[in-house]
């Protein structure tokens, strides 16, 4: 009997390790197919190499920042690579041929403009920037402006709040800015629900640092049990669709998978819905750029 007690204890509590091994696992799923809004690129052999191995083995597409010194190495391999590469050029808005800049990107065969940086001095929302933003408007161009913290206290003109300002006078005009206003998260969060043309990325330290706390997002995208009802806003839709997938990292495969995992996390957390995740995942950046399909896999 004694055998038997002991036994059957053991049992239990091997089921119960087990159960905290599961529980604990880091949760790398991922849809059909990634679109990484947030890359930077780097022109160099091992760059490119890294990324192709990489992005082909995750069946991913990543927006990609090119700098201006860049533009014709940067677009030539977009156009080696079209299913792997979705080019961006990293315009400088305070360059006094900044019009002219995204006339001959658009030329070039740039898809959209970013990463942005307003740190001269002058908020995003000045009028000094009206031409860049209508402009790009008039493109279809897709703009990704950084919001929040930078280069060690620059960063007061770069709120979330100033972007949002632009959604709303430039409707048609698509926005998808990085990392979630770090730190002013509820001013991205409420500049979203207020503007369909306005998504967020939360790339960078923001998951690493509320990794003890993935449920803290939840109330800053509050609205999806609201939508209909009064002072929620009319054209708001369920607020995780507002957020993106991103790395902001170097092309290599574990800073590919431990995004992920983070991401996951959060959306684990805060039970996303799986369509939802599909979209945040990568299918509302493919429906912003008219891809049809990515790596053979529908969008819709």
């Amino acid at each position: 009997m004694k055998t038997k007690v002991i036994l059957i204890s053991t049992f239990a509590f091997a089921l119960l390790i087990t159960a905290c091994n599961v529980e604990n696992k880091p949760n790398n799923s991922r849809p059909d197919f990634i679109i990484d809004s947030h890359i930077h690129y780097r022109a160099t052999d091992e760059w490119e190499k890294s990324f192709t191995e990489v992005f082909t083995n995750h069946k991913a597409m990543g927006c990609i920042f090119v700098g201006m010194e860049h533009l014709e190495r940067g677009i030539q391999f977009a156009n080696e690579h079209p299913d792997l590469v979705i080019p961006y050029a990293a315009i400088d808005i305070d360059s006094p041929t900044v019009t002219e800049d995204i006339r001959k990107v658009k030329k070039m065969g740039y898809k959209g403009l970013g990463e942005l940086f307003a740190t001269k001095g002058w908020n995003y929302d000045n009028p000094k920037y009206d031409s860049i933003w209508i402009l790009a408007e008039q493109f279809h161009m897709p703009i990704a402006p950084h919001t929040g913290i930078h280069a060690r206290g620059n960063f007061a003109g770069m709120r979330p709040a100033f972007v949002a300002s632009i959604a709303e006078r430039h409707r048609d005009l698509i926005i998808h800015a990085a990392h979630f206003g770090n730190p002013w998260y509820p001013e991205a969060a409420e500049g979203a629900r207020l503007n369909p043309n306005l998504y967020f990325d939360i790339s960078g330290s923001s998951l690493i640092k509320k990794d003890h706390d993935p449920e803290f997002w939840g109330q800053y995208l509050w609205w999806t049990p609201h939508l209909g009802k009064p002072h929620v806003g009319a054209g708001a839709g369920p607020a995780w669709e507002n957020i993106l997938f991103a790395t902001d990292e170097v092309a290599e495969e574990e800073n590919m998978v431990q995004n992920i995992i983070r991401f996951n996390k959060m959306l684990d957390a805060n039970n996303v819905p799986e369509e939802t995740r599909k979209n945040m995942y990568g299918r509302t950046i493919a429906r912003i750029h008219g891809l049809d399909s990515v790596h053979g896999f529908p969008v819709n």
